[in-house]
């Protein structure tokens, strides 16, 4: 079910065009072409959907409704997104993100592809276990095209919240030897360090950390900076490298980043090293 104001906003968009005054060939095909443009919202895609039907280039009209589509699913997830990021950033903790993500669910309809992408980039929403079934049993060959997924990493974090550390080792084993297989860009600094923290995750530290100085010595441009250093700091506590994680993490929590004393306390990638006294003490100096 899409929302009440995405479904009126496409109601307002559209039902001038259905009842309005007869609009002329020239601002027909004006309001088509601004629909072609980049940066085009929704209510231009769907006035331009329905300005190429009323013209009989239903071609045209077609492909406007699928570009209206994909805004409407882009829009979904940055605002999912942004409720467990608002509710973690807030303080609101597991709990808060648990709401936030059912909150988001109630207004949204999540096929389990989206649900397993969402909860792997926010592992603390395996904590109760109310997904774990679900994406234990996808897979690539699975009748349900919702449920068509290898999702090695959202099994990977079902396992470790669930603390099944084992079976958890054993998929990441099998993500790394699939990024081994199609590489990573070499002179990518985020993406070497992603790698790095993964490798590690699978148990090849030596190789992690190989990696890890190889990107550490690339330049990185200053605005793309915070991200990649959130990276290897990622990929130091999966090392369990404590001090090297607070030194990249520091600097962040003092500038406008993802990094924050609610982020690093309640984000389950920080959960090696998050007991550790000195991790503990960089959280305290910036409570």
């Amino acid at each position: 079910m899409r929302t009440v104001t995405l479904v009126l906003a496409l109601l307002v968009a559209a039902v001038p065009m259905a009842l309005g005054a007869q609009l002329t060939n020239e601002e027909l095909n004006r309001r088509v072409a601004a629909a072609q443009m980049d940066g085009a919202g929704i209510q231009q895609l769907v006035q331009g959907a329905a300005a190429a039907r009323l013209l009989g280039d239903f071609a045209t009209s077609s492909a406007l409704l699928e570009s209206s589509t994909d805004f409407l699913d882009a829009a979904e997830n940055a605002l999912a997104n942004e409720m467990i990021l608002h509710a973690m950033a807030s303080g609101g903790g597991a709990n808060g993100m648990m709401r936030a993500f059912r909150a988001a669910r109630d207004r949204i309809n999540m096929p389990p592809q989206q649900i397993a992408a969402i909860v792997n980039n926010y592992p603390t929403l395996l904590t109760g276990g109310e997904f774990d079934d679900m994406i234990l049993r996808m897979r690539e060959d699975h009748p349900n095209p919702e449920m068509r997924c290898a999702c090695l990493a959202p099994k990977a974090w079902v396992h470790r919240v669930a603390g099944r550390t084992q079976e958890s080792r054993e998929l990441w084993v099998q993500l790394a030897a699939e990024r081994d297989r199609n590489p990573v860009p070499p002179t990518n600094a985020q993406a070497q360090g992603q790698y790095a923290r993964d490798l590690a995750r699978a148990g090849r530290t030596d190789e992690a950390r190989r990696v890890l100085d190889a990107a550490m010595a690339m330049d990185v441009p200053a605005a793309q900076l915070p991200g990649v250093q959130r990276r290897w700091a990622q990929a130091y506590a999966e090392l369990g490298e404590v001090d090297a994680a607070v030194a990249l993490l520091e600097p962040l929590l003092v500038s406008s980043t993802l990094v924050t004393v609610n982020s690093l306390a309640t984000r389950y990638t920080w959960e090696p090293i998050r007991d550790d006294p000195a991790f503990q003490a960089m959280l305290a100096r910036h409570r």
